[in-house]
């Protein structure tokens, strides 16, 4: 790409006034390229466009620029309290906590021509609890669990299924009965709690609680359970800067500006060139090697460029700069230092059985003992050091540095192939030959495809049984066991891991809100995402106690309600420190930010919270 001299002029205006004389700043004088779309190259597509039922990062980001939600974060900043009002105008929270009156902006319509009112924020809210359950995988628990009546709903989807004659039943109830949602006037709107719950704001700003034309879902399915959603699994209808245009399944995924954005004028007063950027597509490519090469030759604006593969861009600098300062290449941008609140782990799927496609074997990792073994063998070191090229941290359980109830005292084991072997020796007197024996004295670890980090996290994983069973002092299984790595395709990936069918999985988590509810809960709680999947109610732990799943969730629920700092880092203490002994995960690391991209991008702001809001980019001549 062809390299200009890029003129910047700034224009200093003096305006005296009766408060004394104040300067204004011009926006610099830049030279915006001919071109303003973005292709940006990544491993995988969303498994649905639908917000109130995607749960996974690829779909999120789409979202994040064509809904939006009553409240964000800040936008030029890493500050992750939600307190910029967005849909709404503002929010009166009652003396008890559990009454939140919404006053909503006025004059804004969705993408279809449809009013954004009190009655919309309604029946959005009554959507998410009908339709945003995805056979018991979807987010929806982040905005019932709190609602007035909310969680008879989540308990009807987690013990009958999603759509069951209970879930209907228990929904048709709340949504005509409880008043859970009501509408004040044409822009207020009081949402009711069951209890107080702290990080309400946070979790509604999750694209979980992203606000849909109600004419066009009503339109396309519905919101209550007995309703469908493929049409919304893949069109969109919201109030953001962009309007979905195409998605070619396994392909791309394109949107496009939208010309009549309601905040086009505000955004423009503190980002000068926001809407410029007039189609963005989202290019899915697994091959890293290639994103790489298309990045640099200018034929793409930005991609997953992972941390595996840091040096062959990254210089080692410190100094951020504008980006270019931490680049080998100075046409490429990266960004990289400031620690996120990504994390990646290792689940051991603890229930009893495993279904391999219709194949029911037992599952050698419901052992504590074994599960403690590879515990010990796993090499940390490696993963951080070489895997992530050191461009992550030791993960001290669930709660990543940073949020409120850290605790640096959970570091994971340091590497013991000793202790390792003491543990798989105890395991194999537990009856753990016979297990390895149904299995056929074979072990699969499976990764998705594409993501380097993962498949050479398996690979420790797989070097960490092998030195177990090299060690003199191991207990040999009666015959050779063989342990594949494989890489399966996302969905594939996703669907296996949901439905129970992988021993063990590794898996990244992006906080829905930042608070550590949002790790407690999805990592700890018995129906929460992973432990779920896992199997941890009804697991066993050392020496073979039941996890106590009422006792845990018990807690868990006294930590969303109490506002009290130290009280409640008092409450995480005790739910990390159960799930750190219970040794149902292997915590891998805390990631750090690696963003890269083309030079001539601008608009790139870090924030833990927030994926790439392409409103506020445009692109420059370089």
């Amino acid at each position: 790409m062809e390299r200009n001299q890029l003129i910047a002029v700034i224009v200093i205006v003096v305006i005296i006034g009766s408060a004394g004389a104040y300067i204004l700043l011009q926006p610099p004088a830049v030279q915006l390229a001919e071109d303003q779309t973005i292709i940006f190259e990544t491993i995988a597509l969303p498994e649905y466009v639908d917000p109130h039922k995607d749960y996974e990062s690829a779909g999120s980001h789409v979202s994040l620029n064509v809904y939006e939600t009553l409240f964000t974060y800040p936008w030029d900043s890493a500050d992750t309290t939600p307190s910029v009002p967005l849909l709404a105008e503002s929010v009166l929270i009652s003396s008890d906590g559990m009454t939140y009156t919404f006053t909503l902006r006025q004059g804004i319509t969705f993408h279809d021509g449809t009013a954004f009112n009190a009655s919309a924020v309604q029946m959005n809210f009554w959507r998410m609890l009908g339709r945003g359950w995805d056979d018991g995988f979807g987010p929806q628990w982040i905005v019932a669990e709190p609602i007035l009546g909310g969680q008879a709903i989540e308990d009807a989807v987690y013990e009958y299924g999603d759509r069951s004659p209970q879930h209907i039943g228990n929904w048709t109830e709340w949504q005509a009965n409880s008043g859970a949602i009501e509408v004040v006037s044409e822009f207020v709107v009081d949402v009711h709690l069951a209890y107080p719950f702290a990080p309400f704001i946070p979790g509604i700003t999750y694209a979980c609680a992203a606000m849909i034309s109600p004419t066009y879902f009503m339109a396309h399915g519905g919101m209550s359970p007995e309703s469908d959603d493929f049409w919304m699994d893949s069109h969109t209808c919201g109030t953001g800067p962009y309007i979905f245009e195409e998605w070619i399944d396994n392909d791309r995924l394109t949107v496009v500006l939208n010309e009549n954005y309601w905040r086009e004028a505000d955004a423009k007063t503190t980002h000068p060139f926001a809407g410029s950027i007039t189609q963005v597509t989202w290019k899915k490519n697994i091959d890293i090697n290639s994103r790489m090469l298309n990045l640099q030759a200018g034929e793409t604006d930005y991609c997953d460029w992972q941390a595996t593969n840091a040096y062959d861009i990254y210089n080692n600098v410190t100094d951020r700069g504008d980006g270019t300062l931490q680049s080998i290449n100075p046409e490429v941008k990266v960004w990289t230092g400031l620690p996120n609140y990504n994390v990646m782990f290792l689940g051991f799927n603890m229930n009893e059985y495993l279904n391999y496609t219709g194949e029911i074997v037992e599952n050698p990792f419901q052992d504590w003992e074994l599960r403690t073994a590879m515990s010990y063998a796993f090499d940390y070191d490696a993963l951080i050091d070489n895997v992530m090229n050191g461009i992550a941290t030791p993960l001290a359980g669930c709660i990543p540095k940073g949020l409120m109830g850290y605790n640096d005292a959970l570091l994971p084991y340091v590497q013991d192939l000793d202790e390792a072997v003491i543990h798989w020796n105890l395991a194999m007197d537990n009856g753990l030959d016979d297990i390895l024996a149904n299995n056929s004295f074979q072990v699969n670890i499976y990764y998705n495809e594409g993501n380097d980090a993962r498949e050479a996290s398996s690979l420790l994983l797989k070097q960490a049984l092998e030195e177990i069973i090299a060690d003199p002092a191991s207990e040999d299984p009666s015959t050779t066991l063989t342990i594949d790595v494989y890489g399966l395709e996302w969905a594939s990936y996703l669907y296996q891991v949901r439905n129970r069918q992988l021993p063990v999985f590794f898996l990244g988590w992006m906080p829905d809100y930042a608070h550590p509810d949002n790790y407690a809960g999805p990592f700890v709680k018995s129906t929460g995402t992973y432990p779920y999947r896992m199997g941890l109610e009804g697991s066993t732990g050392e020496g073979g106690v039941v996890w106590d799943h009422e006792k845990v969730n018990g807690w868990i629920a006294a930590g969303s309600q109490e506002t009290d700092v130290a009280a409640a880092e008092a409450i995480y203490a005790d739910i990390l420190q159960e799930i750190f002994d219970h040794n149902a995960f292997i915590w891998g690391y805390q990631a750090i930010e690696f963003h890269v991209e083309g030079a001539w991008m601008e608009g790139y702001v870090f924030n833990p919270m927030k994926d790439e809001y392409f409103y506020h980019y445009y692109k420059v001549v370089i």
